[in-house]
């Protein structure tokens, strides 16, 4: 389903008066004050649950799901390029692998949980995940410039730079060319040997192995929550 095209059509002026108590809100004046495109903006009252995979068009867009987002499948929260946009969750997001990329601000109130894995790209040009419990997946994967930050903690293999934590150091440093082959399959692999995020992603969409055997035993702390 398309989460921007769906649920309740609403206004930036009703989202900001409704929502003003959640730090997020403020997001959305400067998106509208930056956008000179139109911005789809959709409200869910009651949630959003549904058995289907999540998609996003290219944005500009606002979503706010007052409750739970949940799904069976994949979620792949996106825009084109520096295109801006916002999702904001007041309850917990559930799906069985996420993505988020490029202008897609992400802000869950309450915490992720992902059967699979989790994938950010593009942070600059604006992405970002912010989960205000913890962030459970099989693992997190995150390119050189995108962050995702958990109050709760993330509770995944880490795949990141070295950039933005300074309490936690990712399990695989993603700054280290030609070193991703110790970890992952042949198949996942660029040209240059390194993790390929769209080829990463579909394979976690199909359920096919992400790690080499016995990468992901070798990494104990992925089993508790580590701030960020």
């Amino acid at each position: 389903m398309r989460l921007d095209e769906a649920g309740q059509q609403s206004t930036i002026p009703e989202l900001i008066s409704q929502f003003q108590a959640r730090p997020w809100h403020r997001e959305f004046a400067e998106l509208a004050s930056t956008t000179p495109a139109p911005i789809s903006v959709r409200l869910y009252r009651s949630g959003c649950q549904t058995e289907e995979p999540i998609e996003t068009g290219r944005g500009p867009y606002v979503v706010v799901i007052d409750g739970d987002l949940t799904t069976t499948e994949h979620a792949g929260l996106w825009t084109d390029d520096y295109t801006p946009a916002c999702i904001c969750i007041t309850g917990m997001l559930r799906a069985r692998s996420l993505a988020f990329a490029n202008g897609a601000r992400i802000f869950v109130d309450g915490g992720v949980q992902l059967a699979g894995a989790c994938f950010g790209q593009y942070g600059d040009r604006n992405a970002v995940l912010s989960v205000g419990g913890e962030l459970s997946a099989s693992a997190l994967f995150l390119d050189t410039y995108t962050a995702a930050y958990a109050s709760g903690g993330i509770r995944a293999l880490i795949y990141a730079s070295t950039r933005y934590w300074e309490q936690l150091e990712p399990d695989i440093a993603n700054e280290r060319e030609g070193e991703d082959g110790r970890f992952f399959p042949p198949a996942l692999l660029d040209r240059y040997g390194d993790l390929d995020f769209e080829l990463a992603i579909a394979a976690a969409r199909a359920g096919e192995p992400l790690f080499l055997p016995g990468v992901e035993e070798s990494f104990p702390a992925r089993l508790q929550p580590r701030p960020t």
